[in-house]
């Protein structure tokens, strides 16, 4: 056979296979899924197998490509401190728990810790010393407005950025945004396209919190919402939510490229009393 059709018979077969592939790239999406499993005193199972999950979006079982346990999943996450006006009996509190909660950081683990008024201001990031994170925070002095929603906006794009597979935002907060130009619903939807998970400490009395904002979003994304009376300790919150992380399984599966929302469901058949924190859906593109 001459060698022109030769290379036209290899074109014809494998150009179907390349554009196939193109396709699959393109039409298909990874889902990620990161589940607690607690009981019902609520300590964490953490002997649980592939096996063991049944994953469903919009009520359709999925095949469950990646499967992986607590330490084996790096976390990036971003610290969120409101620095506005009414925060200024509250700053102490604050700066202890980050202090505290920096300590447990370890590689490959990334944060960062950014402070949010009338701006946003990205203060302290890994791999910078623990001496550079105490100037930080010896210089902070609270004034001004609440801008929220544009620091929450400014942490996704930082952990967003990451290759670390788990993503999180820790915000302290009363959950009032008095001065943003983003949009609740714009965090609402960029948290849920990006698979963040997020953690609101609120500190003082739950009368002044916007309770809808914080637990609306903790609640979309997975994540939950301590309310932290000012003679309590920040740090013991702290570390539940680093044990919280530190004990999630991560799932993956895949599905097609489709808009709008999707609803997720995991189940654990071969358990009792067993309870699933994650998040309950997410947008597609």
């Amino acid at each position: 056979m001459p060698w022109n059709k030769v290379c036209a018979l290899i074109f014809v077969l494998v150009a179907p296979l390349v554009v196939a592939q193109q396709t699959l790239k393109v039409d298909v999406n990874l889902v990620n899924v990161f589940i607690t499993a607690q009981d019902e005193n609520g300590t964490f199972i953490t002997d649980l197998a592939r096996q063991d999950f049944k994953v469903y979006e919009d009520d359709e079982p999925k095949d469950i490509a990646i499967f992986e346990k607590q330490g084996d999943v790096q976390t990036v996450l971003s610290v969120l401190m409101d620095i506005s006006g009414s925060m200024v009996d509250i700053l102490p509190h604050m700066n202890r728990g980050v202090r505290d909660f920096a300590k447990s950081i370890t590689f490959p683990d990334e944060y960062s810790v950014i402070t949010f008024g009338t701006g946003v201001r990205l203060i302290h990031r890994t791999p910078q010393t623990p001496q550079h994170l105490e100037q930080a925070l010896n210089s902070l002095r609270t004034s001004g407005t609440s801008v929220l929603f544009d620091a929450m906006l400014y942490g996704m794009d930082r952990v967003n950025a990451s290759d670390n597979e788990r993503k999180a935002l820790i915000v302290f907060t009363d959950g009032i945004d008095n001065g943003s130009t983003t949009s609740y619903g714009r965090i609402s939807r960029e948290a849920q396209l990006s698979g963040i998970v997020c953690y609101f400490v609120a500190i003082g009395s739950p009368v002044l919190v916007d309770k809808y904002t914080v637990e609306s979003l903790s609640k979309t994304t997975g994540g939950r919402t301590f309310y932290v009376p000012k003679a309590e300790a920040v740090t013991p919150y702290l570390d539940r939510i680093r044990t919280e992380l530190s004990k999630q399984y991560y799932l993956g599966y895949y599905a097609p490229k489709r808009p709008g929302y999707h609803r997720i469901r995991v189940e654990v058949p071969s358990r009792k009393n067993i309870q699933i924190y994650t998040r309950p859906g997410y947008l597609g593109s």
